[in-house]
């Protein structure tokens, strides 16, 4: 029975709207000791809970280093975000590695292995006909279109190599 009693006192205090306790609570709370003390635990521990805590006062010096921090870090520049400095650096990776790869093993390597004098004439002659081919002058309306893909691609990677060279530290 008690228990319900200090249920009852606990709401009645949660409640703030100031009323009173009822006259019923009051009555079983005079009339038991053990109700008594938890009413006046409750109570003070009610009034704890609701008053806010004393914030010691700031040191002035105290005051004055963190804000001239804080005017310091707002003078400084933002650091430079580099979102496309990565994938930059990736691209060139995957440019080394495969110039390293056509190097190591060209393509006509397997050519190369070639075991009989027949395979071995057929493109000696394979590649006299290219050297024809290619030695004929190509018109300028086929190659200019090409030509300026290259110009741009060159003014690209210069770009490219100067920025990176500006990112790094």
């Amino acid at each position: 029975m008690k228990l319900l009693t200090k249920f009852r006192l606990s709401n009645a205090l949660d409640d703030k709207s100031g009323a009173p306790l009822p006259d019923s609570l009051a009555k079983e709370i005079d009339s038991c000791p053990e109700l008594r003390d938890f009413a006046q635990c409750a109570a003070a521990l009610e009034g704890a809970l609701w008053k806010s805590p004393a914030v010691p006062a700031a040191d002035e010096t105290l005051h004055r280093s963190i804000m001239r921090a804080v005017r310091a870090t707002a003078m400084e520049p933002p650091p430079r975000r580099v979102p496309m400095g990565l994938g930059l650096a990736t691209a060139l990776g995957a440019l080394a590695a495969l110039a390293i790869c056509l190097a190591v093993r060209p393509p006509w390597a397997s050519v190369r292995a070639a075991s009989s004098e027949a395979q071995k004439n057929a493109m000696a002659q394979v590649v006299q006909e290219i050297d024809g081919a290619l030695s004929q002058p190509v018109p300028v309306r086929v190659v200019a279109p090409l030509s300026n893909e290259w110009a741009s691609v060159d003014h690209d990677i210069r770009n490219t190599t100067r920025f990176i060279l500006a990112s790094l530290p």
